[in-house]
């Protein structure tokens, strides 16, 4: 009995690997997938500021609104080395708020009575980014293109109070 499993195995065996070897049956009814017609994944687009508006009420701190996307990356392009006096400046904040087509946030240097602070303008329709910031009492404004935003109301407040504050500059 023992002669015929070992018999049975050693037919079995080569059946089963040239069954394997045909490629599990029968090759035309397999579709065949050629890969090298397949294009690499093309990058992701990037997040439009549209999808901001869902922050509206929001501070920026408690979304993480400028360490993500769709703003992260064009604020480090756009601030540079300034980037971490926005971020500073942006300590004591308000919340995002909405204008007409613009989104805006404003911020403070903590304890420094006023002389550094920051604004984040968002035009959604026009794809456009401004930030203006007052660095110890000097004032600097950053564009991604020249071409203004309609500054709301209380950013206008805010900016006319810098001029204010440089001008009684000691």
């Amino acid at each position: 009995m023992v002669e015929a499993r070992t018999a049975t195995r050693c037919i079995a065996l080569p059946i089963a690997l040239a069954f394997l070897a045909s490629g599990c049956g029968d090759r035309a009814s397999q579709p065949v997938t050629d890969t090298s017609a397949v294009p690499a994944a093309a990058p992701a687009a990037p997040a439009s500021l549209a999808a901001l508006r869902a922050q509206v009420g929001k501070y920026p701190r408690d979304v993480g609104l400028f360490e993500s996307e769709p703003l992260h990356e064009r604020l480090l392009a756009l601030l540079g080395t300034r980037y971490t006096a926005f971020l500073l400046n942006f300590g004591t904040q308000g919340p995002l708020s909405e204008e007409g087509p613009v989104l805006y946030a404003l911020g403070n240097k903590p304890h420094a009575g006023g002389d550094s602070a920051a604004i984040l303008l968002i035009d959604v329709p026009r794809d456009l980014i401004h930030v203006h910031l007052l660095d110890e009492r000097e004032m600097a404004e950053f564009r991604e293109r020249d071409e203004p935003i309609e500054l709301p109301a209380d950013v206008q407040t805010t900016i006319s109070n810098w001029q204010d504050l440089a001008r009684d500059e000691p």
